[in-house]
C-alpha cells in the first residue's frame, strides 16, 4: 500500500523511558542461560483460527517480572481452505514491580508477512504520579488479524493513555482514552472506564462497572475488519485475584450489553482465567485463557476464544 503511518512521538517516548533504565538493571543481575517459549492461539465461530508459536532467550534475566532478551515467533493464520504464514524476531524487555504493578514491557520487532514488512511493537508504562494515583501510557503496532486485512498487509497504531485514582476505601476508577489509525485511512476513538469496589477484599474479590465505546471516521464498512460508525457495551463483571500456595491465580466473569450504531441492544459475555508461578524462582510458567461473545460483521453473537502461555526456564 502506498499510505504509510507515521509513528507517533509517543513510540520513541517509551523506548527511552522504559528500556534504558532496565538495561542497566539487568546487567547487574546477569543470569545466563535462560529459555522462555511462548504460544498463543485464537479462534472464532467464523472459523478464523490464529498460532503464534515461538523461543526466546533471556540474557539479562534477574526473575520472572525482571528480564531483557530476543524472541523468534512463527504466525500461522486459517480460515476454511485459506492460510498465511509470518515470521517475527523482536527484543522483549520487562521489568514490574510485583507489589503495584508498576513499570514497563516492550516487545519490539520486525514482521514479514509474505511480500510485507512491518515494525511493529507492544508496550506499555505504568508509573505512579502521586499517592493514590497511577497513570499508564500504551503503544501497539501491527497487523490487523482479518483474511482480507492480511491478504491486503493493512496495519494499525493503536496509542493512548489511562488514569487510575483511588477515590475512598475500597473504591477506584480508572479512564481510558486511545484512538487506532488503520493504515486504509480510517481512525477510531476510544473511550473506556471502569469503576472497581473491593467487595471481598480478603478473598480478593471486587466489583467492576464497565464501560467502553468508540468511534470510526470511515462511515461505511470496509470489509477489512468490524468496522461499525459507532459501537458502545456496559458490562459488570467480578473479579478475582488471590494466592494459592505461592501461585497468583485470577479470574473474571462479565456480562453486558451492547449497541452497534442504531440497532437493538444485545447481550455480550467475557470469562478469563490466569495463572502465574512464583516469580523468584528459575522456572516461570504464566497462563492466560478467555472467552467472549460480541458483535462482528455477521451479527451480536461473534463468540471467540483466546490461549496465551510462556515459559522460562534455565539449560
Amino acid at each position: 500500500m502506498k499510505n504509510k503511518l507515521r509513528t507517533p512521538a509517543l513510540l520513541t517516548t517509551l523506548i527511552c523511558a522504559v528500556l534504558t533504565p532496565n538495561l542497566i538493571h539487568a546487567q547487574s543481575n546477569e543470569s545466563w542461560g535462560l529459555l522462555s517459549p511462548t504460544i498463543s492461539a485464537y479462534s472464532d465461530n467464523d472459523q478464523f483460527k490464529a498460532v503464534k508459536a515461538g523461543i526466546g532467550l533471556l540474557p539479562l534475566y534477574k526473575d520472572g517480572q525482571h528480564y531483557t532478551g530476543i524472541q523468534a515467533l512463527h504466525h500461522s493464520f486459517e480460515q476454511y481452505e485459506w492460510k498465511k504464514d509470518a515470521s517475527q524476531v523482536s527484543l522483549v524487555s520487562e521489568s514490574i514491580d510485583p507489589k503495584n504493578g508498576l513499570g514497563h514491557k516492550v516487545n519490539l520487532g520486525v514482521n514479514q508477512l509474505g511480500n510485507h514488512t512491518l515494525v511493529n511493537a507492544d508496550m506499555n508504562y505504568a508509573m505512579s504520579l502521586r499517592e493514590g494515583t497511577n497513570a499508564e501510557l500504551f503503544y501497539n503496532r501491527d497487523w490487523v488479524e482479518t483474511r482480507n486485512s492480511l491478504d491486503r498487509g493493512i496495519k494499525y497504531d493503536y496509542y493512548g493513555g489511562s488514569l487510575e485514582q483511588r477515590l475512598a476505601e475500597g473504591w477506584t476508577v480508572i479512564g481510558l482514552l486511545g484512538q487506532h489509525r488503520f493504515s486504509d485511512n480510517n481512525t477510531r476513538n476510544h473511550i473506556r472506564g471502569k469503576l472497581i469496589y473491593d467487595l471481598l477484599p480478603e478473598q480478593g474479590i471486587n466489583l467492576q462497572l464497565r464501560h467502553r465505546q468508540y468511534r470510526n471516521s470511515q462511515q461505511e464498512n470496509n470489509g477489512n475488519y468490524f468496522n461499525p460508525n459507532e459501537y458502545e457495551e456496559q458490562m459488570v463483571a467480578v473479579a478475582m485475584r488471590q494466592k494459592v500456595q505461592s501461585w497468583m491465580l485470577s479470574g473474571l466473569i462479565g456480562v453486558g450489553r451492547q449497541k452497534v450504531n442504531e440497532d437493538p441492544r444485545t447481550s455480550t459475555h467475557l470469562y478469563e482465567l490466569e495463572a502465574n508461578s512464583p516469580i523468584n524462582k528459575s522456572i516461570v510458567f504464566k497462563s492466560k485463557l478467555g472467552y467472549g461473545q460480541s458483535a462482528t460483521f455477521n451479527g451480536p453473537d461473534y463468540k471467540y476464544r483466546y490461549l496465551n502461555t510462556s515459559l522460562i526456564f534455565s539449560f
